[in-house]
């Protein structure tokens, strides 16, 4: 008997996420297609559409909770709407018998979710940034301190690079030698690009580790063998990195003495992000369950609350970790902690 509740209330439940998780899917493309109609490929609609489709893995993994959510409470409130919830009661079945198929679900959404962050999405990234440089629409965008260019043995730091014009601002290399220890490092307040790999460095201080030298200069011509179309390729992106790359990447920016605060709250997001699919599933059964006017449109409109709430909570967290205000492991779960105790509370007072 239980077997089959599960998967008639399965059944019910799919349907509902695939229309939800769809509905959200061709709003995204919509949006971002006219978004980007001038951003890539001088406005040719198969370009830009190639564009769209390379950034649909990570928003779909943004997209999974939202449809998660609003699926499950549409799905509880459609068997509390006819009924059928009050049969089950009355047959001995419990509210929490009855949400064993939405937490496997969701558990099943959760592996799928880290699943395409950690396989799919590096290489939508990859192709993003090709179709973005091979169009020559790529906006001028910022190398902080905790982004990054390899290049050979070293590494390169950046702050504020103008891609159009080619300047920046405190410039940061660090030669590495065959132990990963810094051999050497140059930094510089402002450095300018001039063309086929050379940049022209400007108030640099340089630093010999292993004699221990200083050295300061008003200038410095110096030939780094990297363009700035090398760095527009090369510079990491840790929201679209796989999660032991980012953990090794983070290691290695570590020693060299780098500020890490984002690359390791964006390392716990890699789990904490997914995980907001099974945390949405303890708040959206209670509140699915207790509904007031027996209509799917109002669990979806408090559905949508909910999810605008949630997301607003990550960001916030989420900041003051970057900012190293929070500690980057509780800016990462705070809030999903913060939404399942509300959502435990819901489903421990829950008519059983």
């Amino acid at each position: 008997m239980f077997k089959k509740l599960d998967l008639y209330v399965l059944k019910r439940l799919l349907k509902y996420f695939f229309l939800v998780f769809a509905v959200l899917v061709v709003l995204f493309f919509i949006i971002d297609f006219v978004g980007k109609i001038d951003e890539a490929g001088g406005g040719h609609i198969k370009q830009v559409i190639f564009l769209v489709l390379s950034r649909l893995p990570v928003y779909s993994v943004r997209m999974l909770p939202v449809a998660v959510l609003i699926s499950v409470m549409v799905t509880v409130a459609d068997f509390s709407s006819t009924n059928e919830l009050l049969v089950m009661k009355s047959l001995g079945i419990s509210l929490y018998r009855f949400s064993v198929p939405f937490i496997i679900f969701s558990l099943t959404v959760f592996l799928f979710s880290f699943s395409v962050e950690e396989f799919v999405v590096p290489v939508a990234a990859r192709v993003e940034r090709r179709l973005l440089v091979d169009a020559g629409k790529k906006k001028p965008f910022i190398i902080g301190a905790g982004i990054w260019s390899k290049v050979g043995n070293a590494f390169i730091s950046i702050e504020k690079l103008n891609f159009n014009s080619g300047l920046g601002e405190h410039f940061s290399m660090i030669d590495v030698g065959s132990d990963f220890k810094p051999v050497t490092r140059i930094d510089a307040l402002k450095v300018k690009y001039l063309s086929h790999g050379m940049w022209m460095l400007y108030n640099v201080y340089y630093r010999d580790f292993s004699r221990d030298l200083y050295a300061y200069k008003k200038s410095v011509k110096k030939l780094l063998g990297v363009s700035l179309k090398d760095l527009k390729i090369y510079s990491a992106r840790p929201e679209t990195m796989e999660f032991f790359s980012l953990m090794n990447l983070i290691k290695h920016l570590s020693s060299l003495g780098y500020n890490v605060k984002e690359y390791e709250v964006e390392l716990y997001n890699k789990i904490a992000l997914p995980l907001v699919c099974v945390v949405v599933v303890f708040i959206g059964i209670p509140l699915g369950a207790f509904n007031p006017r027996n209509r799917k449109g109002y669990a979806a409109a408090v559905a949508v609350g909910i999810t605008v709430l949630m997301w607003i909570t990550i960001s916030f967290f989420n900041s003051l970790g970057k900012s190293g205000v929070l500690p980057p492991l509780y800016a990462a779960f705070a809030p999903e902690l913060i939404f399942f105790s509300a959502g435990l509370v819901l489903f421990s007072r829950s008519h059983t």
